[in-house]
Formats: structure tokens, sequence, C-alpha cells
């Protein structure tokens, strides 16, 4: 973090001749070394007041031989009417100090993904937005990832199959939603949000969402709702019977999909407009009250 600490110096009483930064130089001590500085008369406690007043440098004029680089110093003015300040430095720019600023700083950047509009968006249902996210990287521990991981286990775990359709291993593409059981649990739920045409692949699902991630529709909305609820299901159904033996029929997990988007439109702070009374019709809602915020 010091490399963004700049110490802004005024009456220079403050800060530390040898250790702050307070020129593009960065800190002297990693050009003078403390026996030179001993030897002129300084020591490692000495403020930049200390090197320089009255507008001139109290250092040894050899130190301009030997250190060339202080050489750069001579065009910089400082203000000893003021007090010296702590700022925070991000390029060739000084702020005042922040935590959003210093996050900015150090954060790891990328290119944002295509998919981030589909997977983050406002009113989501936050658990479904991040298993949304692991799917999209290929996070989820399925039986291929064990697989590949470990060789060694192979022939003790060849009688693997996915629990929903007792075919095939699980994986991101079997699970969402080429597994007969999920085939059918999407073939359900689709209808609900205009989406008959997208198929029972997650490469169709998220081209179909891609296309529309940047409107503000309410029907994509509720499409980016139900594919989300309907992934967070099939992968809780696929761990309900992995460790509790636990079953549910297509029909229930549909169901339950439906509901948790029903539920989630209910409560979603939606625009006062025809589309959205469609909408909220075709979902059986009536009585909400709307406000003036997406349609």
């Amino acid at each position: 973090m010091r490399s963004f600490v700049w110490s802004h110096v005024g009456n220079g009483l403050s800060t530390s001749a040898w250790f702050d930064t307070w020129s593009d130089i960065g800190p002297l001590n990693q050009v003078i070394s403390p026996r030179v500085i001993a030897n002129a008369g300084f020591n490692m406690e000495s403020k930049f007041s200390d090197v320089y007043s009255n507008s001139s440098w109290r250092w040894p004029v050899a130190w301009r031989d030997m250190f060339p680089v202080l050489i750069q110093l001579d065009q910089m003015s400082f203000d000893s009417n003021k007090a010296d300040k702590l700022l925070w430095r991000q390029g060739d720019q000084l702020h005042e100090f922040s935590s959003a600023r210093a996050w900015d700083s150090v954060r790891h950047r990328e290119m944002e993904a295509e998919w981030c509009p589909i997977v983050w968006f406002a009113q989501c249902i936050p658990r479904h937005a991040f298993l949304m996210w692991l799917i999209m990287r290929r996070k989820l521990l399925t039986q291929d990832k064990i697989l590949n991981w470990d060789f060694s286990r192979r022939k003790n775990m060849n009688m693997m199959c996915c629990l929903l359709c007792y075919a095939n291993h699980d994986s991101h593409s079997h699970l969402f939603f080429e597994c007969n059981f999920s085939t059918q649990v999407w073939h359900m739920v689709r209808h609900k949000v205009g989406m008959d045409s997208a198929q029972a692949n997650w490469e169709d699902i998220v081209a179909w969402l891609l296309v529309r991630a940047k409107s503000n529709s309410v029907f994509n909305y509720a499409a980016r709702l139900l594919v989300a609820a309907s992934a967070y299901l099939i992968w809780q159904e696929r761990n309900a019977r992995l460790f509790k033996n636990q079953l549910r029929p297509p029909e229930a997990i549909s169901e339950l999909i439906i509901q948790q988007v029903r539920y989630k439109l209910m409560g979603a702070k939606l625009k006062k407009c025809d589309n959205v009374r469609r909408l909220l019709g075709a979902w059986e809602i009536y009585g909400t009250e709307l406000h003036d915020g997406s349609g």
C-alpha cells in the first residue's frame, strides 16, 4: 500500500526525509545509504524540514555528483505555510484518501464478462444469482470434475451416474438441462416467460438471454428470474438426492420454480405500465402496488 501513499509536503515537520514518498524519485532511503546519511550529519529520523529550508537543500553539494537523481528535486516547490498532508496517489493524480479509492487502486481488473447482466441484475434473487455465477464459470463440483481431479479413483467411481436420470455422469451441460429430468422441468416452465424457442441446453438458453441482456423489459426480467430459479432448484434437487436420499418428481420442481418467481414478482418494484400489468396477469398476480421501476 505504501506505493499509493504520498506525502504532500508543506512545512516538512511531519514528513520523513528518507522513508516517505514526497517526490517521483520515491523514498530517498532507496537511493542513499544510512552510512552516507549519517556521515552528512543527518540521522534516520530526520524530517523533511531538516534537509530543506529557505528554499534550498541542506545536504552536501557532493551528493549531486554521487546521486545525480537528486538534481530532479530542484524543480520542486513547497509551501512552508501549510502543514504536511498524506494523500492517495492513483496514477499521476493525488486525491483525498477513501476506502473506495483504495479498493479501486488495488483490485484485480478484467474485461466484464458478456454474461454479467443475466447473472447480476437489479432485484435478482441473490442465492440464485450466486449459483448462476458458479455455473457460468463451470465451478460446481459435478461428477465429471471429481473424476478429472483424481484419476486414481476412476475405478471406484466408474459407477457414478446422474441421480436425476440415472444415466451418464452429471456435469454442467448435463444438469442444465440435457438430463431427461431437467429437460422435463424446463419444458414445463419455459412457456411462462415466452422462452418456448429456447431448447433444453445451457448454451441455447444463455444465447436467448444474451440477445435481450440490455433490455429493461419486465418480460426479460422475469425470464432471467426463471432461468436462475430453474438452475437453482435443479441443483438443489440433485444435492437432496445425493446427501439426503430425498426425491421429488419434475412436476414438483417446476411448481416450486414458478412459485419462487411468482413470489419475487409480487414483491418487486415494477413500473406502472401495460407491459407490467400484462405480465402480472399472466402470472395471476393481482392487487400488487406498482412503482416507477423496471417496465
